[in-house]
Formats: C-alpha cells, structure tokens, sequence
C-alpha cells in the first residue's frame, strides 16, 4: 500500500468521523472540522457515498454517515491506550520469565483477555482468542482484580452472579470477601481448584495451565484489570515461580497502573 493511499485512507476515516459527530453537515463545516481542502474532501465524499457509507441528502444538502463507527467491546479507545502502557512491561517480563502472560480486564461479570505474550514465548502453551472471556470467579486474574476491589464492588457482583450460579447473594458476598482477604494475604491469586480455563467441568475441558496473577491499579484511578503469569501445570511450578519471579510481576502491574494513570482516561467502568 502505497503512501498516498495509506494517506487517502485516514483522510476518509477522519471525515467519517467527523460526520458521526456532528451527525450532518455541509461542505463548509466539514472543511472547517477536517482541514481538507475542499476538492480533496469533496473527492472524498463523493468516494464513501459511492461505497454507501456516508450520503448526502436531496431534501437539504447535507452529508450524513449511513452507519456508525463504533469501537469494539473488545477493543475501546481505553484499551488500546492500556495496552499500549502494557505491552513493553509484558514483553519485559517474558524475557525475564521465559513464561507467557495474559492481561485481562473486568467486562461485567466476566474478565475478557485484552492481550498476551503467549505467541511471542513460543512454548507449546494453549493460545486463547484476544477477546476471551475469562470466568470472573475461577481463574487468577478474576481473583486477582477482585482481591484489589472495593467491598462495594465485590457486592455488586455478588448480585449480579448470585441467581445465575443459584445461590444466596449474601452467601457469595461472604465467600468473595474471604477469597479477596486470603489473595492480599498471600500476595497473588491463583486459579480455582477444578477450574480448567473454561466454562466446562475440568473433566470436559483442561488447557493444562497453572497461574499466578496480581492485580493492576492505577495510579490515580481504579483497578484496571490484572496481569498474571502462565505455566504447564505438569510443571508443578508454582512455588519456584512465585518465589523467583512474584516481585517481578508485581513490579511489571504497578508499571502498568502509573503508566496508565499518568496518560489519560481509565479502563471503562463495568
């Protein structure tokens, strides 16, 4: 691709941005919004009405979009900009470890994989889709960005996960206050016995991994997720992993929090 395509390309992304934001408008305010000059953004116009992504109405002149440009759930602008604080500390921490690691942030009443070096590790460990969604309550970084919550948020979630999993509110309050308590004792979270990677009994579904995770925490702001590192449970690992490299962890987290803190809007709250 070519520089002037590669440049036509982001001029006809910008004017469709700027008609979804002003949601109609002439020629005169979409120069005024762009900087285009006017045969430039009129070719351009021209060109989206054509692919039927923008048009322009007969009844009073003005351009429209004819859909919207809206960031994935996976992906919103929030999350591009943390996985851009996140990935030299990741890949840091990679070849420092030599096991991968996933970041994972909160959506609902699940944890979704944002992104991972478990590619870049070339070990032969099971690589998830990015956009995973990851149980909330089983896995280590669901139990890691719990730990770190506030007591009102652990509730919410209570409320939200209680009739779904059949069981009293108040009960599943008590037991996600118990596990936040032993993860900030114990330092790190890991996954929940029988929890395979999965939604299905560990019988029916097993990626065979072991992790430990720690939370993420903005420097001013909230938790923004959790971090965690990923190993072959036949391994039996945990312990020699927790002992070498936990400060490494924790460190690469707190990296991660001060750097998104320090550049802008937060993680989108759930």
């Amino acid at each position: 691709m070519g520089e002037d395509t590669v440049r036509s390309v982001a001029r006809a992304l910008a004017v469709m941005k700027a008609l979804q934001r002003l949601g109609r408008a002439g020629l005169a305010e979409l120069q005024r919004e762009t900087g285009l000059p006017k045969p430039t953004l009129l070719r351009l116009l021209q060109t989206l009405e054509a692919e039927r992504v923008a048009w322009r109405a007969q009844g009073d002149g003005l351009w429209r979009p004819a859909f919207e440009l809206t960031p994935s759930r996976v992906l919103q602008p929030a999350h591009q900009r943390l996985v851009a604080h996140a990935l030299p500390a990741l890949e840091a921490l990679r070849r420092e470890v030599v096991w991968p690691s996933d970041l994972a942030v909160p959506d609902g009443s699940a944890m979704r994989l944002l992104e991972t070096t478990r590619r870049a590790s070339g070990l032969a460990v099971q690589r998830d889709q990015i956009g995973h969604r990851i149980d909330l309550l089983r896995s280590a970084v669901g139990r890691a960005y719990l730990s770190a919550c506030s007591e009102a948020t652990r509730a919410a979630l209570a409320r939200r996960l209680a009739r779904p999993l059949g069981r009293p509110a108040a009960e599943l309050a008590a037991d996600l206050e118990a596990s936040a308590a032993e993860t900030r004792r114990r330092g790190y979270a890991e996954r929940a016995p029988g929890f395979g990677g999965g939604d299905a009994p560990i019988e029916e579904h097993d990626d065979l991994l072991a992790a430990i995770a720690v939370p993420i925490v903005a420097a001013r702001g909230p938790v923004l997720g959790a971090v965690n590192i990923v190993w072959l449970k036949r391994f039996d690992a945990r312990d020699a992993i927790v002992r070498r490299h936990l400060p490494q962890l924790l460190a690469t987290a707190a990296a991660i929090g001060e750097a998104a803190g320090r550049r802008g809007p937060q993680v989108p709250a759930t």
